[in-house]
């Protein structure tokens, strides 16, 4: 029978172990010391005042949502590369204007600097391209923030990629990053255009991004430079002693916590546990669809793969048990099927948290918070906590 309080209810089901690991990334906005964390880059996240930041190398960056500004805690991205050179500066000669004027530095951008720039986009073939990338491979992706100069007139924009135009755009009076996908294989323009109908475009733009081979744009990397460096992916992780703390090898509970439902963009892991050499696993990761996916890997082979979806959700919670003979999920209050034969992991001594631990599959999302309890709460316990 539940008992009640005058601000919380609390079931029989409710968890009474405490975890031995608990990371609320979007609350503390800082890392535990436990973990290592690295990025041979710089890398750029939206800061709490709604502003683009710049974290620096082997920095982590905590992410924010730039219209609530609610904190979405710990980002986690696979490592990509800004192919446009001066990305923030549309009047450099690797920007190619035709039938276009260009007014520098015209209005205060997405870092709030007085960087970004006007585009008069005329009516006749009016376009803003960078010349500089060369072939492409199936999909490519250009991204920029752009904000009408007149919200309701000359508002209506095209992106392109690899020679393909988006379907038309509309820039409002707020900053807004706006993204176009081809999956062209071939040489191609990138960058911006006027509208379907041939009326002018007036609009400011800034922070633009072409990423080869990505279906999806990652975090902006700035190239005011004229340089075309990678960034690094970020890498996280809990090792040796600060692992064997808080982990218990016969049993345990993960509970993952995000505010960004995950994509076909986000779709590995959050939680791997393994041994070193990818033949004792415990890996749970969140999938499109949206949901999650718990899976067990004992001496070379599959152990337990539960997946469990949300379909239309707009944010995930998951919490997967796990011990001998019983493996189950649940994704934002929908509890899986339990594996009642599985073999438990063994000598399992580290976490990497947000990918695959040979830099394979990233998360390329944020985590709220991540929580691993000592035991295999039960099923209800599971269900209760994501819901």
């Amino acid at each position: 029978m539940p008992v009640f309080t005058s601000s919380i209810e609390v079931t029989a089901d409710y968890p009474t172990i405490k975890p031995s690991l608990n990371l609320n990334f979007a609350r503390a906005r800082a890392l535990d010391p436990r973990i290592t964390f690295t990025r041979a880059s710089v890398g750029t996240y939206v800061g709490r005042d709604g502003l683009i930041k710049t974290a620096g190398n082997n920095e982590a960056r905590f992410d924010h949502d730039p219209e609530t500004l609610e904190s979405l805690g710990l980002l986690i991205e696979e490592s990509s590369t800004n192919e446009f050179p001066f990305s923030e500066d549309f009047s450099s000669f690797v920007w190619t204007k035709v039938n276009t004027t260009v007014t520098t530095n015209a209005a205060t951008s997405p870092d709030g600097t007085s960087t970004a720039d006007r585009l008069q986009i005329g009516t006749t073939n009016g376009i803003v391209n960078n010349n500089i990338v060369g072939p492409v491979g199936s999909n490519s992706t250009v991204s920029m923030w752009v904000k009408a100069v007149t919200p309701g007139t000359d508002n209506v924009f095209r992106l392109v990629s690899a020679g393909d135009l988006s379907a038309d755009l509309t820039a409002t009076d707020k900053w807004v990053r706006y993204s176009f996908t081809s999956s062209t294989n071939s040489t191609g323009i990138h960058g911006i255009a006027r509208p379907s109908d041939n009326t002018a475009a007036d609009v400011y733009v800034w922070g633009a991004q072409f990423e080869e081979g990505k279906s999806f744009p990652t975090s902006y990397f700035p190239t005011n430079s004229g340089a075309i460096l990678p960034r690094a992916a970020d890498d996280a992780k809990i090792t040796g002693e600060t692992f064997a703390d808080w982990y218990n090898p016969l049993e345990s509970t993960i509970f993952f916590e995000s505010g960004v439902a995950p994509t076909s963009n986000s779709k590995y892991f959050t939680f791997r546990g393994d041994d070193g050499g990818g033949t004792e696993l415990i890996e749970s990761a969140a999938v499109s669809g949206p949901g999650a996916n718990v899976f067990t890997y004992c001496d070379a082979s599959i152990r337990a793969n539960i997946s469990v979806t949300d379909s239309g959700a707009t944010k995930l919670k998951y919490a997967t048990g796990v011990i001998k003979d019983n493996v189950n999920i649940a994704v934002n209050g929908t509890l899986g099927t339990a594996d009642t034969s599985a073999v438990h992991p063994d000598g399992i001594n580290q976490l990497s948290i947000g990918n695959y631990s040979n830099g394979s599959y990233y998360l390329n999302n944020t985590i709220q918070k991540l929580t691993y309890y000592p035991k295999r709460l039960t099923d209800a316990q599971l269900q209760l906590l994501t819901s």
